[in-house]
């Protein structure tokens, strides 16, 4: 069975494989509605592990955390034995790292679960609703087709993703907040509690640094568009986000450690639309300049590789896939 499928024929597909060795994994550099959307699966699919092709994000690593899941859940290895691989968050083996050859030459039957626009089907089972502002929302109805009711740590890692991959309710719809406040029911938490349970307050200082750093990157108007980029000192991800909530329309950041360079693209929800750009593909396909790996979602992404020296080099290429020969 291969092919676009409606809801209720992915759900019988997973009742009639439900107990089938079964791989669960998403994107590289999983945020936290592909790794929520992960345990959410785990859940429907008794046999099922979960697999990241690289990393994790900080904010999921930390929301599993608070919600008292143990980490080693998810392991790092490709399931060669599988004999269902089910995608989560993501429509294509290219934005899955370093799986991308593994699944391609795996023999078992793959399923695809997303809201984003869906490229060809290929040999996978494929069910993509853009009705969704999440995947982890869709994997919440497939527990209620199910009959299953999730249990507090899934019913909140679940109500982040929604909240998370909605930009924060920018991008959400009637659907997303009846859902949020199903899953608050569950939780026993308000939604302010909620927020502060999985927000990471960082010290003092480090929200002092990033604030200078901010201060200090750079900015240019290119079309209309406010672009910011610049350093930081520990996380990308963080001044990414930020520079986009204080009115920029584009920002990348990057970080260098011992061994490594990592970058991080925001930008601006529907923007991605309005210029017809998917930051993810971007960032996969200039990986190359700091010899590394790279992928995610339209509007938030991020790559990284051990060439540092390739930095300029992939800014500018970033900076020419995006505005091409806008000034």
């Amino acid at each position: 069975m291969s092919g676009c499928v409606k809801l209720e024929e992915l759900v019988e597909f997973l009742k009639r494989n439900a107990d089938k060795r079964t791989m669960v994994t998403f994107h590289s550099i999983g945020d936290m509605d592909c790794v929520s959307s992960a345990f959410g699966i785990t859940k429907i699919l008794k046999n099922s592990s979960i697999r990241a092709p690289d990393f994790i994000s900080s904010n999921a690593r930390f929301a599993i955390e608070q919600a008292g899941i143990a980490m080693p859940e998810i392991s790092d290895g490709f399931d060669d034995s599988a004999e269902i691989i089910v995608l989560v968050d993501v429509n294509n083996f290219e934005d899955c790292g370093h799986f991308e050859k593994r699944l391609e030459e795996s023999s078992a039957h793959i399923v695809v679960i997303d809201h984003h626009a869906s490229p060809e089907a290929g040999k996978a089972l494929v069910f993509n609703d853009e009705s969704y502002n999440s995947t982890a929302s869709i994997v919440y109805e497939l527990l209620k087709s199910f009959g299953m009711r999730p249990d507090r740590p899934t019913s909140e890692i679940l109500a982040m993703g929604i909240y998370s991959d909605s930009a924060e309710f920018r991008n959400a719809t009637a659907k997303s907040f009846v859902q949020i406040g199903e899953l608050l029911e569950i939780s026993g938490l308000g939604f302010q509690q909620l927020l502060e349970k999985f927000s990471k307050i960082a010290p003092a200082e480090a929200r002092e640094r990033t604030m200078d750093e901010l201060f200090d990157s750079k900015t240019v108007i290119i079309g209309n568009r406010l672009f910011v980029s610049g350093a930081t000192s520990v996380h990308a991800a963080i001044a990414a986000d930020d520079a986009i909530k204080i009115g920029a329309d584009i920002a990348l950041f990057y970080s260098e450690s011992e061994n490594e360079i990592s970058f991080s693209a925001r930008c601006r929800p529907t923007l991605d639309t309005e210029m017809n750009m998917h930051l993810g593909r971007i960032m996969r396909a200039i990986s190359g300049t700091i010899e590394g790996t790279g992928g995610g979602h339209p509007c938030a992404a991020g790559a990284y590789g051990p060439k540092k020296e390739g930095r300029d080099a992939f800014i500018k290429a970033f900076h020419d896939k995006v505005f091409g020969e806008q000034k």
